[in-house]
């Protein structure tokens, strides 16, 4: 008996050099997209009865359509149509603020403060803040864009600031807000490290991405006039949201002699 959340497709070609599940597919995609994101679609039972295959080959078209970013699985509850989600470039050639960059485009970002606490030498830091005196002030905190969550910003900073800093502090101020006004320190020069890794469990819970998925990570160590660092931050940002922008003047050019 057809599902009743499904028309009436064409059917599997059996002779076809194409495989079965690439065919069904390819008929699940052109339904979904016509569906409402956040809509449940049809079980795996319900479309094995509908297709005439075996459960299997509904299974690999299924996780077809979830690596294209069409379907979302939620444990539990079923399949999905995914939600649309926003397109953000983020531009790393000046020194702003994280939240500068959905000022500029009007959105509205909700943060929400995962954690906040002190770590001692027994966690590692970058090479270059091996000055730093201990222990050093880390707290976590998740954007979400639209009802999606779409970053974790990991933020560390000096014992000599973190400790005049609460929890509340951190939660209401954006950090280089709060180190100009409470601190009379102008952040004047950022270096970044790119790369792309899987992410710990707790960060691909709150982005809401299998631990498999590699993230685009983004370092970020900012200076003070003297050099003298100010505050590191990683970025733990959903490649499928996130762009990098880097714009260069001609004294950014090496010319070839």
């Amino acid at each position: 008996m057809p599902c009743s959340k499904l028309p009436a497709m064409e059917s599997l070609e059996r002779e076809s050099v194409r495989s079965l599940y690439e065919q069904a597919a390819d008929r699940l995609r052109s339904h979904f997209m016509g569906m409402r994101p956040g809509e449940r679609v049809p079980t795996e039972a319900e479309l094995t009865r509908f297709f005439q295959v075996g459960r299997s080959t509904i299974r690999k078209a299924l996780q077809r359509l979830v690596e294209e970013g069409l379907l979302v699985r939620s444990p539990g509850k079923g399949t999905f149509i995914a939600r649309a989600v926003p397109c953000i470039i983020h531009s790393i050639d000046r020194v702003s603020a994280f939240m500068d960059t959905f000022r500029r485009n009007g959105e509205d970002v909700r943060t929400q403060m995962i954690d906040f606490g002190w770590l001692g030498r027994e966690v590692p830091l970058p090479e270059k803040l091996r000055d730093w005196p201990r222990p050093v002030l880390r707290f976590d905190r998740l954007y979400v864009l639209r009802g999606i969550p779409h970053a974790v910003a990991r933020v560390c900073l000096p014992y000599t600031i973190g400790n005049h800093i609460s929890s509340a502090d951190v939660e209401s101020t954006p950090v280089y807000r709060m180190l100009r006004e409470k601190f009379a320190q102008e952040p004047m020069g950022s270096e970044f490290l790119v790369s792309c890794e899987q992410p710990p469990k707790n960060i691909s819970d709150l982005l809401e991405v299998s631990p498999s998925t590699s993230l685009l990570v983004l370092e970020r160590i900012t200076r003070d006039a003297s050099g003298n660092p100010l505050e590191y931050t990683t970025h733990f940002l959903r490649p499928d949201i996130y762009r990098l922008s880097v714009h260069l003047g001609e004294e950014g050019l090496v010319s070839e002699n």
